[in-house]
């Protein structure tokens, strides 16, 4: 058994320039400000955009005959077939085994993007974006962000929930290649890894967050297994502490007392060698002049968009991971439970703890 959508690389170069020589593609010009941590020592990049400020809402969608004819005004859904021709890359169904029926997935251009060649992976059959990723949605993202980064490093992310960034309702993953090659966390993540790589772990960070290493079996077939158990893992580490928050105060559960994956919302980074998750209080950021930042799981893999210079402004002067902070929960602490100690890295404390 092979990784999926091979040759997927090539591909991608020659649909993304097709694209946007047909104006398919819009592409937004945009500035990247570095504003390292000195705290942390977190790379963060601010990439000022002001095109964004233009972009279209709920553009990029298309409706069916049926629609039309009755009169539909419910958004249509741009990642359902018949798809567009210039965005279209390629079509595959994923499977553990020969005997698994699979499940089916494309690979689509980002309409709207900053960086080149950002594309999505979309479940063919629609899917709620708010349900947790499958195995072979996990092994089928993996797969291809691990054949993109053998040539030019690549990063996904998963965008889950109402507070987490997502713009559409149909499961999507996206990727896309670093103008820098380096993903902002690996150092810290590489600097805290624990002992024992089969241990999730909090980075000492002001707000909660989980990492799992990657490190996959070498047959193909138990890939999908695997990377299904160390989503599992960070999600039951991320349902228990909110359990823990709900205790406290009940206002931090979504329905003032109960907690349910499926209300939960969450931002998910996807490498070749780990996958962070950072449970989601907020998806809005409202900075000192009052302009509101929508923030998405990029924002946790220490890469932000604005798109006005007052904003720029405002976010140099607070700093990245204030931000992230506000629009996250507080860290899991050594005194919460026996149990989470485990996630702590050794001898270290998390910062100032998020509200």
């Amino acid at each position: 058994m092979s990784l999926p959508f091979q040759g997927l690389s090539q591909k991608i170069k020659t649909q993304f320039k097709a694209a946007k020589d047909s104006n398919a593609v819009v592409f937004f010009d945009s500035e990247v400000v570095e504003l390292d941590d000195a705290d942390t020592g977190i790379p963060f990049e601010v990439r000022y955009v002001p095109g964004l400020a233009k972009k279209p809402q709920g553009d990029g969608g298309k409706k069916s005959a049926g629609e039309e004819k009755n009169g539909d005004e419910r958004p249509a859904d741009p990642f359902a077939p018949p798809y567009v021709e210039e965005l279209f890359v390629a079509e595959e169904t994923v499977k553990e085994d020969e005997d698994d029926s699979g499940e089916a997935f494309v690979v689509l251009l980002n309409k709207f993007c900053v960086v080149p060649r950002h594309a999505l992976l979309v479940t063919k059959n629609f899917a709620r974006q708010t349900a947790p990723l499958s195995p072979l949605e996990l092994f089928a993202t993996w797969s291809i962000i691990k054949q993109l980064s053998s040539r030019e490093k690549h990063l996904g992310f998963f965008n889950c929930g109402s507070e987490s960034g997502a713009s559409q309702p149909h499961k999507h993953l996206q990727f896309m290649p670093l103008s820098g090659g380096v993903v902002p966390f690996d150092e810290i993540i590489d600097a805290h890894k624990p002992q024992n790589r089969r241990s999730c772990f909090q980075l000492p960070l002001p707000y909660a967050n989980f990492t799992a290493l990657i490190d996959p079996p070498s047959a193909a077939s138990s890939v999908p297994g695997y990377m299904g158990q160390r989503y599992l893992e960070l999600l039951d580490l991320m349902i228990d502490h909110r359990r823990r928050l709900a205790e406290e105060d009940p206002s931090t559960a979504p329905d003032g007392g109960h907690v349910r994956l499926s209300e939960l919302s969450y931002s998910l980074i996807i490498t070749p060698t780990y996958l962070h998750l950072v449970p989601r209080r907020r998806e809005t950021y409202t900075t000192e002049r009052g302009h509101a930042l929508s923030i998405n799981a990029l924002g946790y893999a220490g890469m932000m968009l604005v798109k006005d210079q007052e904003s720029l402004e405002d976010v140099k002067k607070v700093g990245v991971l204030a931000i992230l902070t506000d629009l996250g929960f507080r860290p899991v602490a050594a005194s919460d439970t026996v149990e989470v100690d485990a996630i702590l890295p050794t001898g270290a404390a998390p910062a100032a703890e998020a509200p």
